[in-house]
């Protein structure tokens, strides 16, 4: 065998194992937020290498106690710092509001990886989860949540009773 013909079936395995690779599995995503939430049927999922965008029939508007519950920014924020995990509902604030408000404090982290998350995900999202990914986030009363274990926002929207889940990674 040449070295040509090695180093070519090296290539073609590389790129084979690379297509392979997204971001997050469906199951193990299932699995990741079943801990937090109480889950229906899976309404969409795409993940890819650079990108994973899910919409989950929220089957409770709740959230479970595993993962801990604020009611306003500087909380949630003090939570996410002492267990890299936080969610955080207010009355009448939507997700996207209570981003900017942690964005605009000395420790903004929790927001950063939410804006984040959400920013680099749009490759992953249909035309129509798009939209209401976007109108989860602007409805008043709407939780937002993430954990650096699972690597992404949430966004459970109890009118819809969605719940929508944004991870990207900007490679």
């Amino acid at each position: 065998m040449t070295i040509a013909r090695i180093a070519a079936g090296g290539a073609i395995a590389c790129l084979i194992g690379l297509a392979g690779c997204n971001l997050h599995g469906e199951a193990d995503l299932r699995a990741a937020l079943g801990q937090y939430f109480t889950l229906g049927d899976t309404l969409s999922f795409e993940s890819k290498m650079t990108c994973t965008a899910a919409v989950i029939r929220a089957a409770l508007n709740d959230v479970k106690p595993e993962m801990p519950l604020a009611t306003t920014s500087a909380d949630a924020q003090e939570l996410f710092r002492a267990t890299g995990k936080a969610a955080l509902r207010a009355e009448g604030q939507t997700p996207h509001t209570l981003t900017d408000q942690m964005l605009t404090t000395e420790d903004g982290v929790f927001g950063r990886q939410a804006l984040a998350a959400a920013a680099l995900v749009g490759k992953c999202l249909s035309e129509t989860d798009s939209q209401d990914f976007h109108r989860a986030l602007t409805r008043p009363g709407a939780t937002i949540a993430y954990d650096t274990g699972v690597g992404g926002v949430m966004i459970l929207d109890p009118v819809e009773r969605k719940l929508f889940f944004a991870a990207g990674d900007p490679l």
